[in-house]
């Protein structure tokens, strides 16, 4: 149990470390010829403020990798630990758990994200929800981070699939609205004809808006099987597929929104700001789906 929680609390410090590096690297970007402080040569100041740059955007990669590697590592542990108590090998059988592995699949969606595209301010975003998530999960009572024995319901073969998809659509989900966030902010600073080494790394609002719809595209078609796979569930648990349970109503909820965006820009052409701003607002309700439901409502998911 220690050995887990250790190596959860090394990842949350990892992701902090990471963001920051990530946030120093916007600022530390090559600012435009007209930023170069006066009397010094802006090809010589742009020169070494790319090379201080790039080195920082180095370093918040492998600390990202590496924080990725120690939360990957954590969630291990604690899928032993899980097996010694209860015989189930699933290291997201409660809230703690749940947080940690959306966080791992938020960090290992952006690693991909960064070495296909090779667009590193996003990390100051994509990153920096990975981080709450751990955050959030830290501050959950010592209880909650425990690896108790699970209820005889969530001691199933389906907590393997159910869970994972789910949680997995909420990552790209997270994705999606931090790139949204990330696309207002471009956009705004492009409206007020603002000039600032932070936004000279940000990629074009064109890029940002694709990425995040591609997020949402991975997510959509997750959430639908994880629904699908929780009602089955439910039939095998409690005798019916489907008992509008609040944690089931709001995962409808939450993929009728998605999917109402998709139908939106495939059909209405819902492009840029309305997109990004559809993205924020999904990602609330993910956030609420995943969190408030199981502290403000109480349910068949009341375990969770």
């Amino acid at each position: 149990m220690v050995r887990s929680l250790f190596l959860f609390d090394m990842t949350f410090w990892l992701y902090l470390a990471a963001l920051t590096l990530y946030v120093a690297y916007l600022f530390a970007r090559r600012p435009s010829m007209a930023l170069a402080p006066a009397g010094y040569p802006s090809e010589q100041f742009d020169e070494r403020d790319g090379a201080w740059a790039t080195q920082l955007g180095q370093v918040a990669t492998l600390v990202t990798v590496f924080g990725w590697l120690v939360n990957t590592a954590a969630l291990l542990t604690r899928a032993f630990e899980r097996l010694e108590h209860s015989g189930t090998f699933a290291p997201w059988s409660n809230q703690f758990e749940a947080m940690a592995y959306v966080s791992w699949a938020i960090i290992l969606g952006y690693v991909l994200l960064e070495l296909r595209y090779k667009i590193k301010a996003i990390g100051a975003f994509v990153v920096g929800i990975g981080f709450i998530a751990m955050g959030a999960a830290s501050l959950l009572p010592y209880r909650y981070q425990t690896a108790e024995p699970l209820v005889p319901a969530l001691n199933s073969y389906w907590i393997y699939i159910h869970v994972s998809v789910t949680l997995t659509s909420y990552a790209a989900f997270a994705m999606a609205g931090g790139l949204g966030v990330m696309y207002l902010f471009k956009e705004r600073a492009e409206l007020q004809g603002t000039q600032s080494r932070f936004y000279a790394a940000f990629p074009d609002l064109e890029t940002i808006d694709e990425l995040g719809y591609k997020a949402i595209m991975i997510g959509f078609p997750l959430l639908a099987f994880g629904i699908i796979l929780g009602a089955m569930w439910a039939n095998y648990a409690w005798g019916g597929y489907w008992s509008w349970d609040p944690k089931e109503t709001w995962s409808l909820i939450v993929w009728l929104i998605y999917g109402a965006y998709i139908h939106a820009r495939m059909t209405r052409g819902w492009e840029g700001r309305r997109a990004a701003i559809y993205a924020v607002f999904g990602f609330l309700m993910v956030i609420f789906c995943f969190w408030g439901v199981n502290f403000l409502l109480s349910g068949l998911h009341a375990y969770a």
